[in-house]
């Protein structure tokens, strides 16, 4: 399992993958309590008898919240963790905007309460994430052109069997 380290004062910390409602309460917070209540529960998990409230500035914070999010974002660009770049084909706006659409498409996907799915390493989320995207674009035929087109737009080499095998590049390579 990875783990991310951070600096407190003179202490090096050590500490596991934050969990969703962790993540969630430092990157996108209701209030500046929440992200102080999320940063003292992922830094005291894994630090017995400190009392991480009364250790952390307001600039601690704000280093936390910039390294942990650095460091997340280029694990999350890895393969086993990058959900595929599907767009919606729904041609209905909403006229509301629904924070919580990937926390219920992982709850259905693994059958999973909310409650359970912000328990979870994020980790662990961005998996199941990947899976309910591909899971669910992949029971209808429109769904299924989507993700072949996702991972066409995401792909960085070229397929060279299927170039090989379109007729203009054999004329070409045949010199016709």
């Amino acid at each position: 399992m990875q783990a991310f380290q951070f600096r407190l004062g003179a202490q090096v910390l050590t500490i596991g993958v934050p969990t969703v409602r962790e993540c969630d309460g430092l990157f996108s917070p209701i209030n500046s309590y929440e992200k102080i209540d999320a940063a003292e529960e992922y830094l005291s998990r894994n630090i017995e008898g400190i009392t991480v409230r009364d250790k952390l500035s307001a600039l601690d914070i704000i280093a936390l919240e910039v390294r942990l999010g650095a460091w997340l974002a280029q694990l999350k660009e890895t393969p086993e963790y990058k959900a595929p770049p599907v767009q919606s084909t729904a041609q209905t706006v909403l006229p509301y905007d629904c924070a919580t659409t990937h926390i219920k498409a992982v709850a259905e996907y693994a059958r999973m309460s909310f409650s359970e799915v912000w328990k979870l390493p994020i980790t662990d989320f961005w998996k199941l994430f990947h899976d309910a995207i591909v899971w669910n674009y992949s029971r209808t035929a429109e769904g299924i052109d989507q993700l072949e087109h996702a991972k066409n737009i995401s792909a960085t080499e070229p397929d060279r069997d299927k170039l090989n095998s379109c007729p203009a590049i054999r004329r070409r390579k045949n010199g016709e």
